[in-house]
């Protein structure tokens, strides 16, 4: 295949184009008084998506030109890495990382060596880090949750509350899983479940498409230690649960390629509903787990012994049951699991008893190394054993208001965790704007590291001003009345128009929420810099000849045919 050379400055002004068009179109979103953004389904007939957040608008723009596109990819990536670590600031995080563009590419023009001032971007970024991470105020309260939802869903009336009490139910470590609900109202569900991180073993077992998840209802269990090579071997126990009328979670050491496909065709083709995972645990110590999934769900785990039956042979008395399982591409969530608590409840007594015997260890007694990892182990049963899961439902007028809603909330739930691990500082931009004075001070071993601490300073201030434009406010007069006061914990309230300390007025934002937004923009954006080329193939496109996407998606027809 022949390829592509694009040299600078042509590479860069066409990335920096896709850059400034997406984030144009989803800055508008920041904010509670930023608007929103409808977005057209990419089939025919069906309602546009109506969102006010960023990373959603980022997602559904592409370019024609390869270049550009690339530019635009670079935000969504950043929008993306945001969104998947902390759920919010996703558009705080494309603000920065266009601003940061913007000037380093201005910067790089005029004769800065980009390797420079990414060092200088780095120190900087250093040093921002550690000033949120010393200032930050800990010891978050129920009401600043409350606060915190409310800034990140854009002032929704009552969802703080109820994320504040399955915080307060679940603990930070606990899982909370979301979906659409069936009336105007939002519900709030506190059931035991189980949540490990294994997802499933292919895509193609997702039933929701829009949230990626293979949702499974009222299914049966299979927990099997051992790879299972042919499809033939699951046949049986298959159609004992499609006679049910019910659907199968297979957890299994491994399904491998032939087997899975089988399953795969079953599944897509509607003939059984089941999906397949990995056990939590790796080694040995997967035993373990699979016995105490198996106690928690009322089934039996099928292990690689002469005490346990051959796959042909299991029934359906040997399955567990639950409520629900959500499996997405990292974790499993089983749901109102239907084992012997009571049994469980003992057994989380006895390897606590265990890790108390490990921490009473002395020194020298046993490996340290050994003891670290076994104590780690039992501490991981004892979550297993005894998490509870949540189930938040989403109510709203109207299909594509609920699917809306459900992104926001969701996020605001993630934004509140975020919250409780290191702490919150005054939100609308604020905090990273006052971090301006602790890089102004510092001197780099050269002007052009110097010359990456200035546009840093400049990227500082974007999120604020960006703020107050979406709030019909004057940026320069805000930032006056800010530097006017001493008080680094007073911000501003855009929607009120009012000042005051951010704790008392509710404007408050998670550290790790600006942390993880600045420090993706940086990654990004020092990428871009020191690009100088860009090698793409070129595609061979008479495959496509007479092939129309439009009307495909209308009609579901090729037109080729």
């Amino acid at each position: 295949m022949s390829k592509q050379i694009i040299y600078n400055p042509e590479a860069h002004l066409k990335m920096m184009h896709g850059i400034n068009s997406v984030a144009r179109a989803a800055i508008v979103t920041m904010g509670n008084a930023g608007p929103a953004v409808m977005i057209q389904h990419r089939t025919d007939g069906i309602m546009p998506v109506f969102t006010r957040d960023g990373v959603t608008v980022a997602r559904s723009i592409n370019f024609d030109d390869r270049i550009t596109d690339l530019g635009g990819r670079m935000l969504r990536d950043v929008a993306g890495a945001v969104s998947r670590q902390v759920g919010d600031g996703t558009t705080t995080a494309i603000v920065l990382a266009q601003k940061l563009a913007q000037e380093s590419l201005k910067s790089v023009a005029a004769g800065f060596h980009p390797l420079q001032l990414k060092k200088g971007l780095d120190l900087a970024l250093t040093l921002v880090e550690k000033h949120l991470l010393d200032t930050a105020v800990t010891g978050v309260t129920a009401d600043w949750i409350e606060k915190i939802a409310a800034v990140a869903t854009k002032d929704e009336p009552g969802v703080g509350r109820l994320l504040a009490k399955a915080l307060e139910a679940l603990g930070s470590e606990g899982q909370l899983t979301f979906q659409l609900g069936n009336g105007r109202n939002d519900e709030l569900d506190i059931v035991e479940g189980i949540h490990y991180e294994q997802g499933y073993l292919s895509p193609y077992f997702v039933t929701d498409t829009t949230r990626a998840e293979a949702v499974l209802d009222n299914p049966y269990i299979l927990l099997y230690d051992r790879e299972i090579h042919d499809m033939m071997d699951l046949i049986p126990i298959l159609e004992e649960v499609k006679a049910q009328g019910r659907s199968l979670l297979v957890i299994a050491d491994n399904v491998v390629e032939k087997a899975l496909t089988g399953l795969l065709l079953n599944h897509v083709r509607g003939i059984f509903k089941v999906a397949a995972v990995k056990p939590s645990g790796f080694g040995d110590k997967r035993i373990d787990r699979l016995k105490d999934l198996a106690l928690l769900t009322g089934g039996k785990a099928i292990l690689d012994d002469y005490s346990s039956p051959k796959l042909e042979y299991v029934t359906l008395e040997m399955l567990g049951q639950a409520q629900r399982v959500v499996v997405t591409e990292g974790t499993t969530t089983i749901i109102g699991a239907k084992g012997d608590m009571h049994a469980a409840k003992q057994l989380i007594k006895t390897l606590r008893a265990q890790a108390d015997l490990i921490l009473a260890k002395k020194p020298g007694q046993g490996s340290a190394t050994g003891n670290r990892h076994d104590f780690g182990e039992l501490e991981e049963r004892i979550a297993l054993l005894s998490g509870k899961t949540g189930v938040f439902s989403v109510g709203g007028m109207a299909d594509f208001e609920i699917k809306e809603r459900l992104v926001r909330i969701e996020n605001a739930y993630m934004s509140a965790k975020a919250a409780l691990e290191e702490g919150v500082l005054p939100g609308g931009g604020t905090a990273l704007y006052r971090c301006i004075k602790i890089i102004d001070t510092v001197i780099a071993e050269n002007t052009e590291q110097q010359q990456g601490i200035t546009i840093m300073k400049l990227a500082l201030a974007a999120p604020l001003k960006n703020l107050t434009r979406n709030a019909g406010l004057n940026p320069e007069a805000v930032i006056a009345k800010l530097n006017a006061e001493n008080d680094d914990h007073v911000t501003v309230d855009m929607q009120s128009h009012r000042y005051g300390n951010f704790l008392e007025i509710g404007i408050i934002d998670p550290v790790k929420v600006m942390r993880l937004a600045l420090r993706n923009a940086v990654s990004v954006v020092t990428t871009l810099i020191t690009t100088e080329t860009v090698i793409m193939d070129v595609p061979d496109l008479s495959i496509m000849d007479g092939y129309s996407p439009e009307w495909a998606a209308a009609t579901r027809e090729d037109p080729r045919s």
